[in-house]
Formats: C-alpha cells, sequence, structure tokens
C-alpha cells in the first residue's frame, strides 16, 4: 500500500527517536540513576505518541502512553530501574517499531503480545492502579503517587493546576469541551485558564470534526483530586494531569518537560505550566515598560529575575523554564543546519556526476588536439571544478560508522543474556565515514559475525576465570580508513580458534584434501566453506553451518576483503575490507599489451623503470629485492592470461620491450610490484559492475568508461595482494633467504 509523503516522514522520524530511545535505555542500565537519560527516553516516548496523534493512529497512542507512563513513573522515583524493567520496556519499543512499520499495511499489532506487554509494564507500577478511565487518566494517578513526597519540599502554589489535552475524537463522542468549566466552576474558584493550541493543524489538513483543543487551569478547591478526575473520566483519548497544592518543583519540572518542542517566551512556558497567572505575567511586563521608559538597561529587568523578586515563581521553576527554552533553540539550530534528501535523489546526483566526469574526460582529450589556449584554461577550470563537485556529492552519501555499531549494543546484551554471559561492547573509529550504501548492505554480515562471536569466541564466566581472564568478555568493533578503503574489525578476547581442528573438519567435510598443505591464514579461512560448521550443538543463535559463506559472499559483492586471525586461548580477530565508496574514484592508468587498467590511485605507492637485464631477471624470479626488502612481481600479462592476436616475431620483441614498468602497489602493510607495458597517468573512474557473466572473474572490482571511449577494467588491488601472497606464502620465505644471500641481485631504487 502506498502511504503518503507525510506518514512516511512520521515513521522516519519515529524509528529514529526509537533508536535513541534504545541507545539510552542500554545508557541508562549501565548508570541506573542518570536523569537526563530518562529524560531523553521519555522525551522520544512523548514524542511519538503526540506525532501519532496528528494522524489517528490510536493504537500508537495507546500503547506508547503506557510506556510513557512508566517512564514518567520512573523520573518521579516511583519505580526503580531495573534490568528486568529495561528488559521490557526494550520489548516495547520494539513492538512500536512494529507498530510503525504495520501503518504501510494497515497491521494494527499483534494484541496478544500487546497486552502481554502492558501487563508485564503494570506490574512495575507501585502506586494505585490505572482508574477506570483509562488512559485519559494515568497520568492523574501518577500525581496521586507524588503527594507525599511532595510534603517534603516546598509546596508550589496553593491550588490544584489540571493540563488538559482533548483527544481528537471528542466531539464525535458528543462531549463539549467547554462543559468542564461548569463543572470545575461547581467545585471550586477558576483562577486561571490558558488555551493552548499547539496541536492545530494547517488550514488545508484540518479535520473540521476533529479537536484540537487544550488547557491549562488554576483551580482553588477544598476538593479531593478524585472528583477532579472524576469530570474528565469518560473523555477517551484525554491526556490529563493534575498537581494538587501539595506539588513540588519535580511535577512542575515533569510538565515544563512535556511542552511542544517549540520556541515559547519565559512567560509563555509559565502560563502553560499554571506556575504564573495571567494577571501576574502582566504586571511583570507593565514593570518592564516602565523600566524601559525610565532609560534603565533591560538587562537589570529579565523576566525571569522579577518573576523570583516578586515572588511570583519559584527560582527552581524559573531555571527550569529557561533550560527548556535553551533546548528548544539548540534542537531548533541543529535542525536547520541539516535536510532530509531521498536517498534515490542523491543516487541520480551521482549518477550524473559520474556522467559529467566522463563527458569532461572526452572534452579533456579534444582540447589537447586543439592549440588554443584559452580553451586549455577553461578546460583546466571545468576539471578542477568538476573535481570538487564529485567531492561534494560524493561526501552526501558518506554517513558514520558509529550509527550501526551502535546497534549491536542491543544485540550483545540480549545474547549474553541468553547465553548466560557476561559481555561487554567497545567501539573505536565510531566517526569513521563509509558510503551509506555499504553501510546498508554490511548490516547483516556484521550481525553473524558478532553472534558468532559472542556464542563460540567469548567463553562462560568461569571457564574464564579458571585462564586467568576476568570473567566478562570483551568484543571490539573498531573501524579506520586506509588507502581509500575502510578497515572494520571484529575483536573477541575469547579462546580463539584451533587450526588443528579446523583442518580436519575441512577434510572430513571434503573441502580439502590431507595432502595439501595450507598455511595457517588458509585454514582460518575454512570458515567461510559452504556448510562448514565446528559447533558441537546447534544453538539458536549459530552453529548451523549456514551463513559464514553468505557473509563473505556479501562482503565480496561490496568489493570488499574478509580475513581472520586468531590465537589459540587469547582470541579472534576478523578484518573486513570495503571500499569507500562504490562510484567514482581517482584512478591510474596503465597499459598492457595497448589495453588500459585502472588501478586505485590511494594504492599505488610508487612507479619503477627497469632495465631489460632487471625484466629479465624478475621474469626468472618472479620477484626483485627493492631497497632490501623482497617484493613479489606480478606479470599481469600472464596472471590474467591476456590473449590477444598472434603478432610476428619483431613485433612480440617491440612489445616485451615495452613491459619495462613496474606498479608497485600496497594495501593493509602488504606490497606487490605489478608489472605493466606503459604509464598513462591519472584519470577520474566511475565504476561500473561488471555483468553476470563477469561475476567469477576475480581481481577486477569493474570497469569504467575513459575519455577515449573505450573500457577499461578497475583492479581490485586488495583481492589481487591476497591471492598473490597466498601463492607466494609457502615459498615466500625462501626466496626471502635466498636474495639476502645472492650479493649479485640487483638493488632498485
Amino acid at each position: 500500500m502506498e502511504i503518503d509523503e507525510n506518514i512516511q516522514i512520521f515513521i522516519s522520524e519515529g524509528e529514529e527517536l526509537l533508536q535513541e530511545m534504545e541507545d539510552s535505555l542500554l545508557e541508562l542500565e549501565d548508570s541506573d540513576t542518570d536523569d537526563e537519560v530518562l529524560a531523553k527516553i521519555f522525551r522520544a516516548a512523548h514524542t511519538i505518541k503526540g506525532s501519532a496523534g496528528l494522524f489517528g493512529f490510536d493504537h500508537i497512542i495507546h500503547f506508547t502512553h503506557i510506556v510513557e507512563n512508566i517512564l514518567d513513573d520512573m523520573r518521579n522515583c516511583l519505580i526503580p530501574t531495573s534490568s528486568d524493567l529495561i528488559t521490557v520496556l526494550m520489548r516495547s519499543r520494539d513492538y512500536i517499531i512494529t507498530l510503525l512499520d504495520g501503518l504501510a499495511d494497515d497491521f494494527e499489532g499483534d494484541k496478544a503480545e500487546e497486552e502481554e506487554l502492558i501487563h508485564l509494564l503494570q506490574a512495575f507500577k507501585t502506586g494505585e492502579p490505572a482508574s477506570a478511565a483509562g488512559e485519559s487518566t494515568d497520568a492523574s494517578a501518577q500525581a496521586d503517587n507524588t503527594e507525599e513526597a511532595g510534603s517534603t519540599e516546598h509546596s508550589l502554589t496553593d491550588h490544584y493546576h489540571i493540563s488538559v489535552r482533548y483527544g481528537p475524537d471528542t466531539f464525535r463522542q458528543g462531549f463539549d469541551p467547554a462543559s468542564i468549566f461548569l463543572q470545575l466552576a461547581d467545585i471550586g474558584e477558576i483562577r486561571e485558564a490558558v488555551y493552548i493550541d499547539q496541536n492545530l493543524p494547517i488550514l488545508n489538513e484540518i479535520d473540521p470534526e476533529g479537536c484540537f483543543l487544550g488547557w491549562e487551569i488554576a483551580l482553588k478547591s477544598d476538593a479531593k483530586k478524585e472528583d477532579i478526575n472524576e469530570i474528565f473520566q469518560y473523555m477517551d483519548g484525554c491526556q490529563l494531569t493534575i498537581l494538587s497544592p501539595q506539588s513540588n518543583f519535580s511535577e512542575y519540572q515533569h510538565l515544563i518537560d512535556q511542552l511542544p518542542e517549540e520556541e515559547m517566551a519565559l512567560g509563555q512556558i509559565l502560563l502553560q505550566t499554571g506556575s504564573l497567572t495571567q494577571d501576574e505575567l502582566q504586571t511583570v511586563l507593565n514593570q518592564q515598560k516602565e523600566s524601559a521608559d525610565a532609560g534603565e538597561p533591560a538587562s537589570k529587568n529579565l523576566t525571569g529575575d522579577l518573576l523570583v523578586e516578586n515572588q511570583m515563581v519559584q527560582e527552581e521553576v524559573v531555571n527550569e523554564a529557561l533550560n527548556k527554552q535553551s533546548k528548544v533553540r539548540e534542537q531548533k539550530q541543529k535542525a536547520l543546519t541539516f535536510v532530509k534528501v531521498d536517498s534515490e535523489k542523491l543516487d541520480k546526483l551521482i549518477n550524473l556526476v559520474g556522467e559529467l566526469v566522463i563527458n569532461g574526460a572526452k572534452l579533456d582529450q579534444i582540447t589537447d588536439s586543439v592549440a588554443n589556449e584559452e580553451l586549455n584554461e577553461t578546460m583546466e577550470s571545468m576539471t578542477l571544478a568538476l573535481e570538487v563537485l564529485r567531492e561534494i556529492a560524493l561526501g552526501l552519501r558518506m554517513v558514520p560508522i558509529g550509527m550501526t555499531f551502535n546497534r549491536y549494543h542491543r544485540v550483545i546484551r540480549d545474547i549474553s543474556k541468553e547465553l548466560d554471559k557476561k559481555i561487554k561492547l567497545e567501539i573505536y573509529g565510531a566517526d569513521t565515514e563509509l558510503d551509506k550504501t555499504v553501510i546498508e548492505k554490511i548490516g547483516d554480515p556484521l550481525m553473524h559475525l558478532i553472534r558468532n562471536s559472542l556464542d563460540h569466541g567469548i567463553e562462560m564466566p568461569d571457564e574464564r576465570v579458571r585462564r586467568g581472564k576476568p570473567a566478562e568478555g570483551t568484543v571490539t568493533l573498531q573501524a579506520q580508513h586506509e588507502a581509500g578503503y575502510i578497515t572494520i574489525q571484529i575483536i573477541d578476547d575469547g579462546k580463539g580458534l584451533d587450526a588443528d581442528v579446523l583442518l580436519e573438519k575441512g577434510i572430513e567435510k571434503g573441502i580439502v584434501k590431507a595432502s595439501d598443505k595450507l598455511s595457517k591464514q588458509e585454514i582460518f579461512n575454512l570458515i567461510f566453506a559452504a556448510g562448514f560448521s565446528t559447533a558441537k550443538e546447534v544453538s539458536n543463535i549459530s552453529g548451523r553451518g549456514v551463513g559464514m559463506d553468505v557473509v563473505r559472499r556479501n562482503i565480496e559483492s561490496l568489493r570488499g576483503n574478509v580475513y581472520i586471525d586468531s590465537e589459540l586461548g587469547t582470541g579472534t580477530t576478523i578484518t573486513i575490507q570495503l571500499p569507500l565508496t562504490l562510484a567514482i574514484i581517482d584512478g591510474f592508468n596503465v597499459s598492457i599489451d595497448e589495453e588500459s587498467y585502472i588501478f586505485p590511485l590511494d594504492m599505488v605507492h610508487e612507479c619503477l623503470t627497469l632495465t631489460q637485464s632487471q625484466i629479465e631477471e624478475a621474469s626468472m624470479h618472479d620477484y626483485i629485492t627493492l631497497r632490501e626488502e623482497v617484493l613479489p612481481i606480478v606479470h599481469l600479462k600472464e596472471h590474467f592470461d591476456i590473449n590477444h592476436k598472434q603478432l610476428n616475431g619483431e613485433v612480440v620483441s617491440e612489445q616485451r620491450r615495452r613491459r619495462n614498468n613496474i606498479v608497485v602497489v600496497q594495501f593493509a602493510n602488504k606490497k606487490i610490484g605489478l608489472m605493466v607495458d606503459e604509464l598513462l597517468g591519472e584519470v577520474q573512474a566511475v565504476i561500473k559492475p561488471l555483468g553476470q557473466v563477469f561475476k567469477g572473474l576475480s581481481g577486477f572490482a569493474g570497469f569504467t568508461i575513459l575519455g577515449s571511449g573505450l573500457v577499461a577494467l578497475v583492479l581490485d588491488i586488495p583481492s589481487l595482494i591476497k591471492q598473490v601472497v597466498g601463492n607466494e606464502h609457502r615459498h615466500f620465505d625462501s626466496l626471502k633467504q635466498k636474495s639476502i644471500r645472492s650479493k649479485g641481485n640487483r638493488v632498485v631504487h
């Protein structure tokens, strides 16, 4: 079902708020008594409930209101924070996500699950249960519970303060919102009534039968709170808060926090919370005017100071109202600096910039053939501007990976409880930015790897203590930039991997042969083979041998690589290397047999030109000694089996003489030399994916279109280095020793 754009915005913002709620709940579980964190959680629930009311999503309003009441009781110290309560609130947060997701399909949630959660939440309430009036009187029950606490603090008023927001269906239910004033007048004196219109929609969206009214009422009465509550008990959907004459500062603080996130003058805030009457405010405003007329500076007649001096409002309440003002201004300023843009629009922009890059390269080639200085200068300026545009456009899609990392706090919390283990998560490099497309696709592979670390890596607490480790295990997520790639590592301090057990299982599964000579790295990588598992038991977390091969396949589909390193008894490190962007890169153009190939420029370490004797030496040994280090050499023509038309003997000799350039590439502290014919210089490359026919072709990240209109393949350097180093691993040490003993080898500078 296609849903309205405004509802889509509501869902998107709701999901962001719920993510903040989850993060804050996890933080609260660690801190236990952080009032600011509790306030953030409450505001998230309150905002979602209020926004749902604008669209008439009563099922979301109903459930979120119950969650909000529990959070409110926690803020007022009526319900203690506990791990069990956090767990139920987490489940409630997940259920609200379900309700938001269900809006597209008119799904209003699993009522059995909802009733279970409501029952669990209500079990934590310590005061009176909610009255028969349902959600319209929950807030007043909260006020009852705080009367005793109020006796220990200074009372702020001598009257009741009633805050009421009518439900959208009030008129349809046959109620007249104004009738409450007649009933309130029967039991006391209405000292002040301030009309609230904050929920009023814009004219073309207003429902003529909907009710958008609200009141803040000051009532002087000897009646009991139950008597006031009865006046509102049949108004379903009504949000009601009643503060008694004995109410203390914390309750007014709560009322101020509940005010809408919009800019208001200090007087407006205090009026809407019943801390001030209109007459008192007018007195202060008149006093300010008289002072201004007398030429006194405004700084000596601030509204808040005058209210406190005249003993109209207590200083604590004024300070809280000023804090509210400050927070709203900060949030508004922050909102002004961000603009939400549909990701499809960003993708179109990137594609258009890519086309500009290609056409710019074509135009550059044309201008090179024209002897026109003015044209060349214009082209040079346009090229520089295009580079800036490219960087800005790509930057729009870059988002911090910390947004993804932080979601795993909840995963680790829940799974560690399920496994009865003690595990903490540490995060480093959360500010490292990565293409949004890559982040969206890396979430599931990361989840799978983390679950495996929790299940198979981290030991039980008693086992860890026996091994001399802390009872609490640690899983570390860290990210950093490296040569045009981002490196993500999942590190655990668990029991590590046993290479002998892995090899034995690999032979048993028929993945490798007993006669195969595998390096330690290759043995660890058996984990990524389809159907491979060493788990003795299948758990709900992992151990079925399904998924690790999919993890590798998903990572490789992003032009990435994944490696495992482990130390038995110490822990395991899983390293994922991903390109920063899937779109446009700075490249280095080379030719092999007159065909162009592109290297990512970030990975080009240096270029060397060899003599004929050095070329023959490299051909003989597949390595050279470069500044006293052994450098493996790859002849790309032979490596990729590049097969061009048959050339006569003289031309072949010419081609061989041209193959005297080596491009030294580096990634993850590993270097290799790639032998090519010609070095053609830097280019901007718009990377396009290879077709299905070439999916199994290793060593290539994609292709690009050059300014000449010809197609050039883009090399996947990390994959190539991994492949070459793996092949060389078995005899690399002997080569190194041989090069040291061989005094006749040339050193290339």
